[in-house]
């Protein structure tokens, strides 16, 4: 158990070395030359830099270990600790790579194929050092003492942080800039969470219905997947139900609720994205 604890530690700072790495060098490289705004600390030293002529990579510096401060002070020492592994591997790479993207010549001969490539590596490696349970640090310390003390959703903080720089740089860059920032925000984000939930190529559906018997059969036999029964007290009319949970995969998915439909015209159907399924009946075809 203690080796498999270490191997596994050690795994999650490989990740973390390499995603910080990679992502701090496409900072300094693309992001920062081109002033493009990716919200948080890093995308406000971009305005910053543009506004005042600070160097971003002083400015993140000091910025974090303003917050880093502010967080032992005001959340202790145990929520700082959570998130500071993190932050300072993405400052020392932030540092490495800082002269060291000036010293690499590459170059795209489009624009618009350079700003996709870099989406999808940022968000590559976003996905990389969050899923290991790490972060960069910047604004989630900033996010985790305002949610603590003003009892706001962190989420809603990092949103409305990220939505204020991005206002702010409207102000000093142009509008092709703004747009550019907007879509590396938007397909980087989309990437990170491919790599943090993988692809859902399946569906997790509740149904009620009258004929939960031969949806129920309809289900084990003909799609050849579990189904599991689920007690319900209706709201309204307070009438209690057995409602059916199961997984269907995407392909089968349309031809699935048109069945149920055909055998229940009034059943209530509810899915949702699945992205993993452990134990259990599994349908052939589904990818875990």
């Amino acid at each position: 158990m203690r080796n498999y604890k270490k191997n596994h530690l050690l795994s999650r700072l490989i990740c973390l070395l390499i995603g910080s790495f990679i992502i701090t060098f496409l900072y300094n490289k693309f992001l920062v030359p081109y002033d493009i705004v990716v919200g948080g600390l890093s995308g406000l030293a971009v305005v910053v830099k543009e506004a005042f002529g600070i160097s971003t990579t002083v400015f993140i510096n000091i910025g974090n270990v303003i917050l880093v401060i502010l967080s032992f002070i005001m959340l202790g020492k145990k929520k700082t600790i959570d998130q500071l592994i993190g932050t300072v591997m993405y400052l020392v790479m932030l540092n490495i790579t800082s002269p060291l993207a000036k010293m690499v010549s590459f170059e795209f001969e489009s624009e618009m194929l350079m700003m996709v490539i870099v989406s999808i590596f940022y968000g590559i490696c976003l996905g990389l050092i969050f899923r290991p349970g790490y972060s960069t640090g910047g604004s989630d310390f900033l996010a985790a003492i305002i949610s603590e003390k003003m009892k706001i959703p962190m989420t809603k903080v990092s949103l409305v942080f990220q939505v204020l720089v991005i206002m702010s740089s409207i102000f000093i860059f142009s509008i092709p800039k703004v747009m550019y920032s907007l879509m590396v925000i938007y397909l980087s984000n989309k990437v990170t969470n491919l790599v943090l939930f993988g692809i859902s190529t399946s569906k997790m559906v509740y149904v009620i219905s009258d004929a939960n018997d031969e949806i129920k059969d309809y289900i084990m036999n003909k799609i050849n997947t579990g189904a599991t029964e689920i007690r319900v007290n209706g709201g309204f009319l307070k009438k209690k139900k057995q409602m059916l949970l199961c997984v269907v995969h995407n392909a089968q998915y349309e031809r699935f609720k048109n069945n149920v439909m055909e055998m229940d015209s009034k059943a209530f159907i509810i899915s949702n994205n699945c992205y993993e399924v452990s134990g259990g009946q599994r349908f052939s075809i589904l990818p875990f």
